[in-house]
């Protein structure tokens, strides 16, 4: 019986051990998903090269978008979609 709830507590440890990573894995491949169509060959370099956050990313190339179109432009609503 000692040996079962060993067992459980293990397997439990190791979900939460794993969890965030594996969230953050589906959550970058969502965001490529959806970026994947409007990035150039130099975007995908930039995201396959990116440390940090999906989302993080996806506010990035909207906002350097703002600065070189303006700020709501319709040229950036394609970066939107991916981090609404």
């Amino acid at each position: 019986m000692l040996r079962v709830i060993g067992i459980v507590f293990g397997l439990l440890f190791l979900i939460l051990v794993i969890y965030p990573f594996a969230q953050d894995a589906y959550q970058r491949y969502e965001v490529g998903q959806r970026l994947n169509a409007v990035m150039d060959t130099q975007e995908r370099a930039e995201f396959r090269q990116w440390n940090g956050d999906a989302m993080s990313f996806a506010r990035r190339l909207y906002d350097r978008c703002e600065l070189t179109w303006g700020r709501s432009a319709v040229q950036c609503e394609r970066y939107r979609s991916a981090f609404e």
